[in-house]
């Protein structure tokens, strides 16, 4: 016999040629090992086995055995399997034949005569029945290395933390100093998480609030160009208006939403505070009023709107958070005398710096609780804060303060307990004439019709893109996403291509990759309200870019420009 004792068949029948032919059929499917005693079969499965055949006559188990114990000491994963051949019975079996198969548990009951190949189906199933149990022991041998190695490492990890315990005990107190300053770090940098997380949640709203605006101002610009007579023409205007200042709102959340590098402009300060007053009034809630004092003549400076924004609407925030009772917000800006305001506060001994060139101050006063003079040139400090621990991230002056002088201008903070807070931000004024937004539709351009297919998985928005090329004169198709799009370029190239960013499956970027390695002359457009605008530049130039919600007229400058 060769292989493992665990996989043989233990054969007792030791009467006439029972044994012989019970080996063969055995044999074709498992190594047989005939014994000629029950003291043979029990010494046989001390060993081993995968199963055994025995005769009814020959084999016989009784209550307290030897082999009533091996079978009643096997372990959780045995139960181990006998096909017992008995012969024809007319009657009910004796009690103690009864209780010898009880005894014996997995049993595979055979009467005589039988066929050769019913012994070796019933002998197939016995040993398949013993490898799963053979599986499940290596699996519980696995679990068992698992659970000790799991306990050492545990009993590792108790004898680590209690070195590292009377190490830290041992420590000096400076140490604890630094602890302290890594917890409210490692709060900062939880609070700062959530904020992302708001800020996804944020840019999804705003994306989905840009598609209804796009929808409603699309049609509200077809209205227009279908000269409505008054009232209904002012009506229409007032809804335009309204339009457009949902169209700011949804930039000023998707500022919050993303982060961006500065792309600075000449942005007219009492405009955008004009502009921002309903967002302002709704962050610091109804306890509170602001008071706008605009008082400078030319409040033009060059700065990235969207962060001037964001820097207004943090100041404001913290000066709520410093009234709990209510109070006032006064936001004040002034023409500063040839002369910058001077640092930050704490910034070396040269507090006092003076720098020659007009500029603007803009000033946010509160009449809360005010700073003590013992930190007050440590509120520009990234993650410093006052509010307890969980209630802010401590980079909101920060991001301010390096956002004034990253714009070339500067940040201040005045305070006194019990007296208020005041921050004064300070720019270089610029010269330029901004245009206000038209009150009347503008010249149209004349460009030839175009054949354009519009890719937007929005239903809505794509109908009122296609309603406004089709009023524009072009022939426009549509698809619903980059695979339908692809196969209608694949039938009939148009001669532009209008697609969707933010799409299920393949996005704009990915579509507009496919089309420039196939079609690369082909002129594309891409309209978007979400996306990184860094990014989408990088894929197809900045110029290609209509920003959601664009009216009609938009539309029709660039196609225009596509087409040319």
């Amino acid at each position: 016999m060769s292989g493992s004792p665990e996989h043989r068949v233990l054969v007792l029948t030791p009467f006439g040629r029972d044994a012989q032919v019970v080996s063969d059929v055995v044999g074709r499917l498992a190594p047989a090992h005939p014994v000629r005693t029950p003291a043979q079969l029990l010494a046989a499965l001390n060993e081993g086995a995968a199963a055994a055949v025995v005769t009814e006559e020959a084999f016989f188990v009784a209550p307290g055995s030897p082999m009533d114990d091996w079978l009643r000491s096997q372990p959780p994963w045995s139960d181990f399997p006998f096909v017992v051949l008995t012969g024809k019975r007319t009657g009910r079996r004796p009690a103690n034949a009864a209780t010898s198969l009880h005894l014996l548990g997995n049993v595979i009951l055979l009467e005589r005569p039988l066929s050769p190949d019913t012994l070796q189906t019933a002998v197939e199933a016995a040993v398949r029945a013993r490898s799963r149990q053979y599986v499940n022991r290596s699996m519980l041998a696995e679990l068992a290395q698992a659970h000790s190695t799991v306990a050492q490492l545990n009993r590792d990890l108790e004898a680590r933390i209690d070195h590292r315990t009377r190490e830290l005990s041992q420590a000096n107190n400076r140490l604890m100093n630094e602890i302290a300053e890594r917890e409210r770090a490692q709060a900062a940098l939880l609070q700062g998480q959530k904020m992302e997380a708001v800020g996804h949640l944020t840019g999804g709203i705003a994306h989905d609030f840009n598609n209804l605006l796009h929808v409603i101002g699309t049609n509200l610009d077809l209205l227009a160009r279908l000269d409505c007579p008054d009232p209904a023409g002012r009506i229409v205007e007032n809804a335009r208006r309204t339009v457009r200042r949902g169209a700011r709102l949804t930039e000023q959340l998707l500022s919050f939403a993303r982060s961006q590098s500065l792309v600075p402009q000449p942005t007219d300060v009492h405009a955008l505070l004009h502009g921002m007053q309903e967002l302002l009034q709704t962050s610091v809630g109804s306890r509170i009023r602001i008071d706008l004092a605009l008082k400078h003549p030319h409040p033009v400076v060059q700065v990235d709107p969207n962060q001037l924004e964001m820097a207004i609407l943090n100041l404001a925030v913290n000066a709520r958070d410093a009234m709990a009772q209510g109070g006032m917000i006064t936001i004040e800006t002034a023409a500063t005398s040839g002369a910058s305001e001077g640092r930050k506060a704490g910034e070396g001994g040269d507090h006092g710096e003076q720098r020659e060139r007009a500029g603007l101050r803009l000033t946010i006063a509160d009449s809360g609780s005010g700073i003590p003079a013992s930190i007050i040139e440590k509120v520009f400090d990234p993650f410093f804060t006052t509010k307890p621990m969980g209630n802010g991230t401590g980079l909101g002056l920060s991001q301010v303060y390096g956002f004034a002088r990253q714009s070339g201008g500067d940040a201040r903070i005045e305070s006194q307990p019990g007296k208020g807070t005041q921050v004064h931000l300070s720019f270089p004024v610029v010269r330029a004439d901004l245009s206000r937004e038209p009150t009347s539709t503008p010249q149209r351009r004349v460009t030839p019709a175009q054949r354009i297919l519009v890719v937007e998985d929005d239903e809505e928005v794509r109908q009122s893109i296609v309603q406004s090329l089709e009023l524009l004169g072009h022939q426009v198709a549509a698809a619903p996403d980059g695979a339908s799009a692809l196969r209608a370029i694949e039938a009939r190239p148009p001669s532009l291509l209008i697609v969707d960013y933010v799409m299920p499956g393949m996005n704009g970027a990915e579509l507009i990759r496919h089309v420039q390695s196939a079609w690369p002359t082909m002129p594309i457009i891409l309209a978007t309200g979400y996306a990184d605008m860094d990014n989408v530049g990088g894929a197809i130039g900045a110029r290609a870019i209509l920003k959601k919600p664009f009216s009609v007229e938009a539309l029709a400058e660039a196609v225009h420009a596509a087409a040319v």
